[in-house]
């Protein structure tokens, strides 16, 4: 035995005498069955203690499950909690919603019908808000809150969370553009269109620089709700890809339409740049000078003009109307340019 190296994993069980070392060979002693016995047992012990173990977390599951079905299902069945929810949301009290929301969350965290109207009210009332900060902090609320409903419901009113979503998406920006329509056509592909729906498709398309998408969708919207903000949406689409006839025929329209004297004058602005590109200077001034009717104080209208009497050969009245963009503009950079 003497000299005979015992390595640390077997030192303990040579001290109790499992173990006999002879010739540097490891053989069990005669309490080998012993020590076999006893480590089976316990072995199933440890097998049998699992097993019901298991047994009882199982039953506990199913007991909280069936317990607690609605939390799970994501669907409120308490009638007068959702009329109060009907009730907040078709008198569009759109912050009271969120708040009651809120604290019927506490409770059930996961009430996909809860989440829905939440979400819906979020975006809402972001919109209603002039302050960007404000209006984001409900946006992100509002795709929070919908998202999260799609976790807990994959079915109710799927289609409706899909379009609202699209139209949040839109409204954090053009990095959102590609989720916005996204989500905008799902809502589509599922049976739902709003009636912003082809509206929002053309603006986020528009800000994703694909302006035959955004053309097709803003036909679509002019088709189903015909506005003047519509037609000269699209006109600018249609000037941006150099069809100018269907740019004209769309600022016309938009401007037979329209009361309101800001869309007006940036259509004719539009107008006499068509109007300069196909040399027809007499029509060109004639928008350039109602513009500066409707407001006197464009200086872009007069620096427009000026340009236009200096192809004619009049630098004389062209530098008259430099000046006068100066005057309403001291900043402005082609008046500056041409007149100093």
């Amino acid at each position: 035995m003497t000299g005979i190296y015992i390595p640390g994993i077997y030192r303990k069980l040579y001290a109790a005498g499992y173990f006999n070392i002879r010739e540097k060979r490891v053989f069990l002693s005669e309490n080998k069955y012993k020590f076999t016995s006893e480590w089976r047992r316990k072995q199933k012990k440890r097998k049998i203690t699992v097993f019901f173990l298991i047994i009882i977390l199982v039953g506990v599951s199913i007991y909280f499950f069936n317990k607690n079905k609605d939390f799970f299902s994501g669907i409120t069945n308490n009638p007068s909690q959702n009329q109060i929810i009907m009730d907040l949301w078709e008198n569009q009290r759109y912050l009271e919603l969120i708040n009651f929301s809120d604290s019927l969350l506490e409770l059930n965290p996961a009430d996909a019908h809860v989440l829905m109207f939440r979400g819906f009210a979020s975006f809402y009332e972001g919109n209603s808000r002039i302050n960007r900060e404000d209006k984001l902090h409900f946006i992100d609320e509002s795709i929070f809150s919908l998202r999260k409903a799609l976790v807990f419901n994959s079915e109710r009113m799927r289609p409706q969370i899909h379009y609202v979503l699209g139209r949040a998406y839109y409204h954090k920006g053009k990095y959102y553009a590609d989720l916005s329509v996204r989500y905008l056509e799902k809502s589509i592909a599922e049976g739902f269109t709003g009636k912003d729906t082809y509206e929002y498709l053309a603006l986020a398309y528009a800000e994703l620089g694909k302006k035959e998408q955004s053309v097709r969708f803003f036909e679509l919207a002019a088709e189903n709700n015909p506005s003047d903000i519509l037609f000269s949406l699209l006109a600018q689409m249609y000037f941006d890809l150099g069809s100018f006839n269907l740019a004209e025929n769309y600022l016309i329209e938009s401007n037979n339409k329209t009361t309101n004297p800001q869309l007006e004058e940036r259509n004719l602005f539009i107008l006499g740049l068509i109007f300069e590109g196909r040399n027809d200077m007499r029509r060109a001034e004639e928008s350039y000078r109602r513009i500066v009717q409707i407001n006197p104080g464009s200086a872009d209208a007069f620096y427009r003009l000026g340009l236009l009497y200096e192809i004619a050969g009049d630098r004389v009245r062209a530098r008259a109307e430099w000046r006068n963009a100066l005057r309403h503009d001291p900043q402005h950079y082609g008046a500056r340019l041409k007149l100093f």
